[in-house]
Formats: structure tokens, sequence, C-alpha cells
């Protein structure tokens, strides 16, 4: 048994499966018996035809399967001359077609001589196998064109399949270069995150940078400014003692030249005041001079004493004030108690 699939070629998509069935001839006295093996048909499916023309039976059938595909037969099978036509019969059972063809049977007299075959039996015979010989020439032109619808069959099949996997492959190569698209693009939206990230990373770092080096310039100009102004206060302080210097050398030379024109004119009274005493010519109103010479003389040391105190407790506040001017501009100042 063996079967050919056949492709679609319906409108309502049915596909046929073509069986080729097992046959086998057997030959007995009485007639000819042809039996079929057709497994899976019923009585109602199969169908036997005698074709007189070409004095031949012709077996078909099919049956549904699933899946909306049938299964079919169509065999030949030719009949033997020495068979009765008109009693050929046949029965199904058990999956087995039977076709029995019946044998002429031809009695001889005895002792009779053969009738010579006369011009149309002759005539008959010849026609008889002219048309076996048409019959399988049918036959041969039948199965050639069946094998090149098979051949044709098996080329669109063929090409069906390449189609199919044409299509496949270029479908795959459509995924592939999605994929490939994407993966792409992903990669690229990732890299500008992370370009923009480090840019801004760059960034933020550069400001710090630039703030840090604002600060330490502020820091530096604020040193410049505050060393300035310890410089210019040194300078105040030291013009201050200076000028307090020369105010108080000026007192003194001052009151030098004072105390020396006193002096000089003590001595000069002095003198002549001595002069007189050793005269014995004292006179009340010199003992008053001599009273008030006295009395200068000591206005004159008190004179003497104040300046020198006065240049001591200003050279000991400058003293203090300067000192004490550092850490009064970097810390607040306290109230005395």
């Amino acid at each position: 048994m063996a079967a050919r699939q056949q492709p679609k070629g319906t409108g309502l998509g049915v596909q046929y499966v073509d069986l080729v069935p097992k046959s086998e001839w057997k030959e007995q006295p009485e007639a000819n018996i042809l039996t079929i093996d057709l497994p899976g048909f019923t009585k109602e499916q199969i169908k036997v035809t005698f074709v007189h023309t070409t004095k031949m039976i012709r077996v078909t059938g099919e049956r549904p399967l699933a899946d909306r595909r049938w299964s079919r037969f169509n065999e030949v099978f030719n009949v033997p001359q020495n068979c009765l036509v008109d009693k050929i019969h046949g029965s199904f059972n058990n999956n087995t077609l039977t076709i029995t063809m019946p044998k002429e049977t031809i009695t001889k007299m005895p002792n009779l001589p053969e009738t010579p075959k006369t011009v149309a039996e002759r005539v008959e015979k010849l026609e008889e196998k002219r048309l076996l010989e048409v019959a399988r020439k049918k036959e041969e032109e039948a199965e050639k064109i069946k094998k090149l619808l098979e051949e044709k069959e098996g080329i669109i099949r063929k090409l069906q399949e390449e189609a199919k996997a044409k299509e496949m492959a270029e479908n795959r190569k459509l995924q592939e270069e999605a994929k490939a698209k994407e993966m792409a693009e992903a990669r690229k939206l990732e890299e500008e995150a992370k370009a923009k990230e480090m840019a801004e990373a760059r960034k933020l770092q550069e400001e710090a940078k630039a703030k840090k080096l604002v600060e330490e310039a502020a820091l530096e100009k604020k040193k410049a400014v505050d060393e300035s102004v310890t410089k210019e206060k040194k300078l105040q302080e030291v013009d201050y003692k200076k000028s307090v210097s020369e105010k108080v050398s000026e007192a003194v030379k001052s009151a030098e030249e004072k105390l020396g024109y006193v002096v000089e004119k003590e001595k000069k009274i002095r003198k002549g005041i001595m002069e007189k005493i050793k005269g014995k010519e004292l006179t009340s109103e010199e003992k008053k001079s001599m009273v008030n010479v006295g009395v200068a003389t000591l206005v004159l040391f008190a004179l003497g004493a104040y300046v020198s105190y006065t240049f001591c407790s200003s050279s000991s506040s400058s003293t203090s004030s300067s000192s004490s001017s550092p850490t009064s501009s970097s810390s607040p100042s306290t109230k005395p108690e």
C-alpha cells in the first residue's frame, strides 16, 4: 500500500491523499478472481465500473480522514479475454473487495474437425487486439501524465517550501535588524545619559573649584586688608609715639629753658642777697624776694615732676592700646565693670 499527498486545490481547503491499494489475481478453472485490500473503506464508498470499449474494470473510492483530509484511489484492471462479461460480479467483506470473472466454457464435439476461422472472427480479434493496444497506450500515457503531475506537484511543493523558507529567513532578518536597532538606540541613550551625567558632575566640580578659588581669594583679600589695617595702625602708633615724644621733648626743653632762666635769676638774686648779707644791708623787700625765689623753685620742681608723670602715663597707655588692638579686631570687646 502506498500513499501520495496532494496539494490543496479546492476552494474549501480539502486535502486528498492518493491511495494505491494492494491487489492480487487468482486463476481458478471456472473463473479469474481479483482481490483488492481496502482497509478503512465501506461498501458504499467503493464503485466498480466495467468499460465495454476497452474491456477494463475501473475501481474507485474515497473516504474522509481527519482535519479535512480525504483518502482516494482510482485503479484500472484488464479483463481476461476468456471471461463472460455479463456474469462479472463482486463482493466486499473484511476490508477486501473480491471481483469474480467467470470463464467461457467451450464444449468440443468429439471426432468433429475444427472449423476454420472466418474472416469476421479474424477481424474481430484484430480489432480486439488493437483496442487492447490502444488501452495499454492510454494507460501508459495516463501513467506518464500521473508522473508528470507528481513531478509538477513536487516542484510546486519545493517552490512553496523555498518561498516559505525565504519568507521565514526574511522575517528572522527583519527581527534581528529591529532588535539590533533597538539595542543600538538603547546603547546610544545610555551613552548620552552617561555623558550628560559626567558633564553635570564636571560642571559641579568646576563650580565648586571656582567657588573655592573665590573663597580663597576673598580670604587672601581679607588677610591683605587685615595686614594693611594692622600696618596702618602700627604706623599711626609709631607716628603718635613720635609726636608724643617730640611734644614731651619740647615741653621738657621749654621747662629746662624756663628752669635755667629761673635758676640763673635765682643765682643772681642769691649772689646779691649774699653780698648784702655780708654787708648787713638786707631790707624787707629783699627778704620777700628770697621767699618768692624759693616758691618759684618749688613750682619749677613740681612742673618737672608733672611733665615726667604725663610722659610716662601716655607711653604706657599707647603701648597697651597697640597690644590690645589686634585682639579687639578679631574678638568682641568686653565692657569693664
